[in-house]
Parts: C-alpha cells; structure tokens; sequence
C-alpha cells in the first residue's frame, strides 16, 4: 500500500506542472497586451510597462514560468491587481467556505444516492423501484444553477424555510443553516448518478455466485445486503468520488453566485472580470490543487477496499 500511495504522489507533480505551465502560458496567448487589457485605454506606456514587469511578462516566458515556479515553491502566488493583497492570503480567506460546501453536498449526494440505489435494488420490479429510477433520471439531468434557483423559489421565497444568500453571521447553527439550500443544490446532479450507479452495481452484485450461497444458508437478506453485497458494490462509487468531488468545484460557481456565498469559485470569476491575472492564477491552481487531493484520496480508498489495484 506504501509503493502505491508514493506511486500515486509522483504523478501529482507533472500533473501540477502542467496546471502551471497552461495557466501561466494563457497570458501569452491573449490576444494584444495583457497590460493595455487589464488596465484599459487610458493606460500609459509607463503604467503598462510597470504591469508587465509585475506579471512577468516582460521577459521570455520560460525565464518568467521559471521565475514563477521558484515563486510558488516558496509559497508565493503573487499581488492582486485589484485588491493589493497577496493572493495566496486571498484564498485562504475563501478557500474553507468552498471546501466546506463541496465537502457538504459531496456528502449529501453518498448519503441519498446510496440511501435510494439501496432502495431500488433490494424492491426491483416494483412500483416503488420504477418511481426511484425515474426520480434518479430527473435529478441526474438537472443542472446545479436550476436546482439552486428551484430551491430558492420554493424553500425561500415561498416557504421561507432556509436563507437565499449569506454564509450566516452568527453562531455554527446560522452558519449551518444558511449552508443547507447550497449543498442541496450541489448534490442534486450526483445525488442521481450516484443511486443510478448503485443501483446498476448492486443488482449486479446480487446475482453472484457468493451471494447465492450466502442466501443458501439463510441468512437474512438485509444482513447479506449491508454486510456482502454493498462492499462490494460500493467500489465503483468510490471511483467516481475523487471526479464528482472535481465537477461540484465547478458547480460551487454557480453556487456561490446564486447564493451570494464568499468561496473559490465566486472569487475566480469575479478575478476573470476585473481582469486580475495573478488571482486568477492562483484561484485555478487552488482549484486544481483541490481536485489532484480529491482524485488521490479516492484512488487510495478504492485501492485499499480492492487489493487487486495495489498488486497492479
């Protein structure tokens, strides 16, 4: 298990060094000067000039993506233009409200989505499985700014039941409360794929030799259901775990935008607005970070629930 979680940490570094070298090399690729871009036409050859240095942009970009990556090794991630503020102490001020949300709605979408595939394997062929496929397939197709605009119609406006905006200023139950409506809206989409995927993978596992021997000895059908057959059928959920956790990162933008939240994905697009090139560098590297972690840990778990992973 130790070669195989190094193994895995080695692949981390070429993958972030990729992240780095597309990220630094988009400003190269903008069409007309970056500087006249970000600062606009009343900008003066000296302020441009001042920019570039700033940006690195003033000299050949593998001496500036060298002097970068020196930069982020030594934690580093630049000034934003805007805010005058390290960027690096700008994500960290953001970067727990869109941990905590994906962590929440990631949760949520495990939780339901194997309460319901549980469900609709154990009733299959019954009303109550074609009406738990049919509700998987529905929320499967729904995108996350749908849900999140659904749930503020229904659950804020009309029922008043949870806040539209804000994190929650006051103690961990405001906060949590004002948490419930975005992490809903996070897992709507997997919460779907995720009863579909155990479903499919259950009524597999069911069929097989094993099972039917354990149903030979009488044991009762709820403990081979929790006990054998979903160890065993839950691996494959644990493979998508690390790129669902990549696709609600996404999906926090649109999130924290419908919900007025302070988060990863709210300061990266409102960096892409303002033109802030060291913000958004560092908010996509944050990101990319974050989903490099995600996929590790799932390659890891699904490692250490299948031996055959680390014998490869």
């Amino acid at each position: 298990m130790f070669i195989y979680i190094t193994k895995r940490l080695l692949w981390v570094i070429p993958t972030i060094l990729t992240v780095l070298l597309i990220l630094f090399s988009l400003s190269y690729l903008l069409p007309g000067d970056p500087a006249d871009i970000i600062l606009g036409p009343r900008a003066t050859p000296e302020m441009a000039e001042e920019l570039n240095r700033r940006l690195g942009l003033d000299k050949p970009w593998y001496q500036s993506y060298l002097i970068y990556l020196q930069n982020i090794i030594r934690g580093d991630l630049g000034t934003s233009i805007f805010r005058d503020r390290s960027v690096l102490k700008v994500i960290l001020n953001v970067l727990p409200y869109t941990v905590i949300l994906t962590l929440t709605g990631m949760g949520l979408a495990v939780f339901n989505g194997i309460s319901i595939g549980l469900l609709a394997a154990n009733y299959n062929n019954s009303y109550l499985e074609k009406f738990l496929t049919l509700f998987s397939f529905i929320t499967a197709s729904t995108p996350t700014y749908i849900a999140g605009v659904l749930l503020i119609v229904i659950f804020s406006v009309n029922l008043n039941l949870i806040p539209s905006i804000g994190i929650g200023e006051g103690g961990f139950l405001s906060r949590l409360h004002h948490l419930i409506g975005p992490a809903l809206a996070l897992s709507v989409g997997w919460t779907g794929y995720i009863a579909r995927l155990t479903r499919s993978s259950m009524l597999e596992t069911l069929d097989q030799e094993f099972i039917q021997t354990e149903k030979s000895f009488g044991i009762p059908r709820s403990y081979i259901l929790y006990k054998y057959a979903l160890k065993k059928a839950i691996k494959p959920i644990i493979a998508v775990i690390g790129l669902g956790i990549g696709r609600l990162l996404g999906g926090a933008v649109f999130v924290e935008v419908i919900f007025n939240r302070p988060g990863l994905g709210r300061l990266i697009v409102n960096s892409v607005n303002e033109r802030d090139l060291p913000m958004v560098r560092g908010g996509v590297l944050a990101a990319a970070l974050l989903f490099v972690i995600a996929n590790l840990i799932a390659d890891i778990s699904y490692a250490y629930f299948d031996p055959r992973i680390k014998q490869k």
